[in-house]
């Protein structure tokens, strides 16, 4: 499913209901699955539109690049210096969506420790 769902008044109400279920539901069996519904549903209650997209295990090189937010040949170079594992069939290179996603998991908490000094070396300069 890769179809927008913009929710109207009602989907929102409905949300905000389904999230307080889910909420007090003490056991749940599945604290993952748990956190996405209530991530999606408090997307929904706020009156945000959503989007959820179904993804197969394996991705191709355009895919993986939409997924970073890089460019497909820039993703190339990553995968051609061994900065993110692939298997080539045929012509093609797959990559493994969970090795994409801990790349991107690892570069967004690189760039939030850059953001971080360079936030202390504002406050050090008396900047901030």
């Amino acid at each position: 499913m890769t179809t927008p769902f913009l929710p109207t008044p009602a989907d929102t109400q409905a949300a905000r209901l389904q999230l307080e279920q889910l909420r007090g539901k003490s056991n749940a069996a599945a604290p993952r699955l748990t956190e996405l519904l209530e991530d999606l549903l408090g997307q929904l209650a706020a009156g945000r539109a959503v989007q959820v997209t179904a993804l197969d295990t394996e991705t191709g090189t355009q895919q993986a690049a939409e997924l970073l937010g890089v460019s497909r040949p820039y993703l190339v170079k990553l995968v051609e210096a061994g900065e993110l594992p692939h298997r080539k069939v045929g012509p093609r290179r797959r990559l493994h969506l969970a090795d994409v996603l801990a790349y991107r998991e690892r570069l967004d908490r690189t760039r939030g420790e850059a953001m971080q000094a360079l936030a202390d070396d504002l406050q050090d300069l008396g900047l901030d």
